[in-house]
């Protein structure tokens, strides 16, 4: 199938005058989108000069009297593809061609669009009825302009492939050649808009390729890093060492003599380095001498932090005497977020204006940010939002944005403020550490009697809580979770499927324990106490796919894990071999029920990259502490997995009767590590409860 069209260019070479028109175009309601002044779209030209305005009938599509479909897109996209699904939704209900749509991305305005932060596997789910609606009114728009035209009942016409049809007699209106009337129609309400039933579908539910792969794979994709407005410069920043720490005194002399180098200035993130280019920048930051205030935390390390949490833990549910009692205690690292593309943003912040190019997961924050720090109202800010290479939670803090707007104000320039690899390492919003104690009884005849599981981080205030519902998918009584924190100086937030990842391994590694302590098998165990009819589907046909219970050479095992959770569930099967302490992964089977697939490529692709993030983190990858800072300053020391190490991931979609889409970024994440360790288990004989799983865990 062709791939529609994306316009790039709201985010290439934007002057303040140019800024300033687009605004004024913006704000009148007239233009939709990114369209700049001097750059021209295949709308603009095909409309000629004095054309009328395209038919805009609300904030996420727009169709001009050549028939050109422009759908604007207010999710940012962080890798997960939604500028083609909800694309995907629009077109559909308006009844286009897809070849024939274009997609723009939209800047940060909260009044047009709403709410435009990604995140918590949201985006598909919020926004599915607006995108369809969207494609639907204007549908309803257009059929009413062509029976209005023709004299006719407006339920004897359809739109189909982008024109107007009255039954079989030959007769048709382009949506081109109906724009214009449609644009004098009064926005019908909503109880006069018709939404397609599923049979009627022609895009949505068909594997459709990201309309940004091509770009993406031959470079002309437009990420943070691309953006070069005229007259800009780069900055670094030369951080803090240890968490809270600060600058006592530097010396910029050796740095303002490296060719290149026009301002050195202290931020309230370190002392900033600002240049004609990159590599001035950094030459000027290797040159400079900082002597830092490490604080109080100085002397900080992971072993300090991991006996706070192991004294914070409380006393366990009873279980019911005569019982089988199996005690676990589990450990998980902290995690950087690790995106592709390290943290940076291009601000332009002069004449009382700001305009602004970031990669994010929060363009309104973003925009909040920039008019806090220069004292404007936040409608003077305009956040062009690029491609984001890699987002998984760490890009909904905006304080690398935050940071460029006052480097950009400081230094009277436009400025892109990059953040490199160890940058990007050593000062993230990390996955919190965890301490997990757990306390799980079966009967006599291996039925499960209670389950109890404590749950302290590093990241919060301190203090425990009581139990409440355990949050498994299993139907056992006696079950509940404590959770708690003790103080950390470290900085944490979301991280691809937030606490999941870190239950999810817990709960997944205990229901395997406690299966062999009832001397049950793993997939008839669970079976028997899964609560959801939709997940035991899952479970059952990736076990018929994976094999399980037939025979496997010495050496080698199967492990499962399942989870369900954002309106998706998943069922994940591993089969590995250890050899002399090496973990080698053969293959994984993963079967997802999400309900309505709007774009199965994209569920594939999510399930695939979710599912390598989590072996990552089952066998290489954590953060330490050491002397109050992060040891781990790139991709070498954080082990991230390479391609030659990563199995084949076989997903498998169930067809399903649910309507609605579910949340697909992060399903993928929470179980597939316990499976690993399982299959360790099944291979080995060795239970595994800390991540990551290294070769001296299992000599």
């Amino acid at each position: 199938m062709e791939q529609p069209t994306i316009s790039e260019d709201c985010t290439i070479g934007v002057s303040r005058r140019g800024f300033i028109r687009l605004v004024g175009v913006a704000g009148a309601g007239l233009v939709l989108g990114c369209y700049l002044p001097g750059k021209h779209s295949a709308a603009s030209d095909a409309r000629g000069e004095g054309a009328a305005e395209p038919f805009a009938p609300n904030a996420f599509l727009r169709i001009d009297e050549k028939g050109v479909v422009t759908i604007i897109i207010s999710k940012p996209d962080m890798g997960q593809g939604p500028r083609t699904t909800l694309a995907m939704l629009a077109a559909d209900e308006l009844g286009v061609d897809w070849k024939d749509v274009r997609v723009e991305q939209a800047p940060a305005d909260a009044r047009l669009f709403g709410g435009q932060t990604v995140g918590g596997s949201s985006t598909v789910r919020s926004m599915y009825q607006p995108m369809r609606l969207a494609g639907a009114t204007a549908r309803t728009m257009l059929i009413a302009a062509a029976a209005k035209k023709w004299g006719v009942e407006a339920d004897t016409l359809t739109l189909v492939d982008g024109a107007v049809r009255q039954g079989t007699n030959g007769k048709n209106l382009t949506i081109g050649e109906l724009a214009p009337e449609a644009a004098k129609l009064p926005v019908p309400p909503r109880e006069e808009v018709r939404l397609k039933s599923r049979d009627e579908f022609t895009i949505i539910g068909k594997k459709t390729v990201r309309v940004d792969a091509k770009n993406i794979a031959t470079g002309k994709a437009v990420y943070g890093l691309d953006v070069k407005p005229a007259g800009v410069k780069v900055a670094v920043v030369a951080r803090t060492p240890a968490f809270g720490a600060k600058v006592k005194s530097f010396d910029a002399a050796a740095a303002k003599k490296v060719p290149g180098v026009q301002h050195v200035f202290e931020v309230p993130t370190g002392v900033a380095v600002v240049a004609d280019d990159t590599w001035a920048a950094m030459k000027g930051r290797d040159a400079l001498v900082v002597e830092w205030d490490l604080g109080p935390n100085a002397e900080l390390d992971s072993d300090t932090l991991y006996k706070s949490m192991r004294a914070a833990l409380g006393e366990h549910l009873a279980m019911p005497a005569g019982a089988k009692v199996l005690d676990a205690e589990f450990q998980l690292p902290f995690l950087a977020h690790a995106p592709m593309e390290p943290m940076n943003c291009t601000v332009d912040a002069s004449g009382g204006q700001c305009v602004m190019w970031v990669p994010t997961q929060n363009p309104g924050s973003c925009q909040d940010q920039a008019a806090r720090v220069l004292g404007i109202e936040p409608s003077k800010v305009r956040v062009n939002v690029t491609l984001v290479g890699g987002g998984f939670g760490r890009r909904l803090n905006a304080d690398y944005a935050a940071e460029a707007v006052r480097i950009a104000q400081q230094a009277n320039c436009p400025v892109q403020v990059l953040w490199t690899r160890d940058d990007d390492m050593r000062h993230d919003y990390y996955r919190p550490a965890s301490v997990h104690s757990c306390r799980a009884a079966v009967d006599a005849d291996g039925r499960p009697l209670g389950w109890s599981h404590q749950y302290i981080n590093a990241g919060g205030r301190g203090g425990r809580g009581g139990f409440g519902g355990a949050g498994i998918p299993y139907d056992i009584p006696n079950s509940g979770l404590a959770q708690g924190s003790v103080p950390s100086p470290i900085p944490t937030g979301a991280w691809r499927s937030v606490e999941n990842t870190q239950t999810g391994f817990v709960n997944e590694s205990l229901i395997d324990e406690l299966a062999h302590l009832a001397g049950k098998d793993p997939l008839a165990f669970r079976l028997a106490y899964l609560r959801s009819d939709r997940l035991k589907k899952c479970l059952e046909t990736a076990a018929q796919k994976a094999g399980w219970g037939t025979s496997l050479p010495k050496g080698r095992g199967r492990g499962i894990g399942c989870f369900e959770g954002y309106g998706s569930r998943i069922a994940q099967i591993v089969e590995l071999s250890v050899e002399d302490g090496e973990v080698k992964l053969h293959k994984i089977t993963a079967v997802v029920d999400c309900g309505l697939a709007v774009n199965p490529l994209g569920v594939i692709a999510q399930v695939q990259g979710g599912t390598t993030d989590a072996l990552s983190c089952a066998l290489r990858s954590e953060i330490t502490i050491e002397e109050g800072g992060v040891a781990e300053g790139g991709w070498g020391p954080f082990g991230w997995m390479k391609m030659p190490d990563t199995p084949p991931v076989d997903v498998t979609i169930l067809p399903s009767e649910d309507p609605n889409p579910g949340g697909m970024g992060e399903v993928a994440v929470p179980a597939i590590t316990a499976a690993v360790a399982n299959a360790i288990f099944a291979a080995t004989g060795k239970r595994l409860r800390k991540l990551p799983i290294r070769r001296s865990d299992l000599a």
